[in-house]
């Protein structure tokens, strides 16, 4: 279905999912008049690879016309920062969803923050989730959130001293940085159906 809307990810999303929900709910506050449904699988507590082979199930089953996936953080600290095998299991994951659906995919780029244990292994997992996009640029689409973390950053940096963190010391993503996010996929979802 066109009109319905899947949204996969980890704690990347909040502990309990909030970004995605506050995503939804802002998103058919601004659409009242649009058809639309939501399906939120967040936070899922899977690995990469179950997620792979519950597929069929848990997302094909789904019939959603888009799918975001803002995943990659669980299995960063469940790895202890292997960036490299991490990033085989998404790629693995969204390339069965390009064979197997007729869906749009997104993929979010993970902030370095949010893993403070190794960031140059979330740097370089983001390098590569970059190009998985040459796959099918119709329909896979990188939703850069790092980069988005980093301009906000930047204009922060101008409050001075005095400006809020989007992230803890532990790299979870502060009420900020929920409210953030959730602001960044409705502007990008907003662009793609072209409103």
């Amino acid at each position: 279905m066109e009109n319905r809307i899947l949204v996969i990810g980890d704690e990347m999303l909040g502990g309990a999912g909030e970004a995605a929900s506050r995503f939804a709910e802002s998103l058919l506050c601004r659409l009242p008049n649009r058809p639309m449904q939501f399906s939120i699988n967040a936070p899922t507590m899977l690995s990469l690879s179950q997620l792979l082979a519950r597929s069929s199930a848990d997302i094909i089953g789904k019939r959603a016309g888009r799918i975001i996936f803002a995943l990659g953080l669980h299995e960063l600290r469940r790895e202890r920062g292997n960036g490299e095998k991490v990033f085989e299991g998404l790629q693995s994951l969204v390339f069965e969803m390009l064979r197997k659906t007729q869906a749009e995919l997104f993929v979010l780029t993970l902030p370095p923050e949010m893993f403070p244990d190794d960031s140059m292994a979330v740097g370089e997992m983001n390098v590569a989730i970059r190009k998985m996009a040459a796959k099918d640029p119709e329909r896979l689409k990188i939703l850069d959130f790092a980069v988005q973390v980093e301009i906000f950053k930047e204009k922060q940096a101008e409050r001075g001293k005095f400006a809020r963190s989007l992230f803890a010391e532990d790299g979870n993503p502060t009420s900020l940085c929920i409210t953030f996010l959730s602001m960044f996929l409705e502007d990008c979802i907003l662009k793609e159906l072209k409103i």
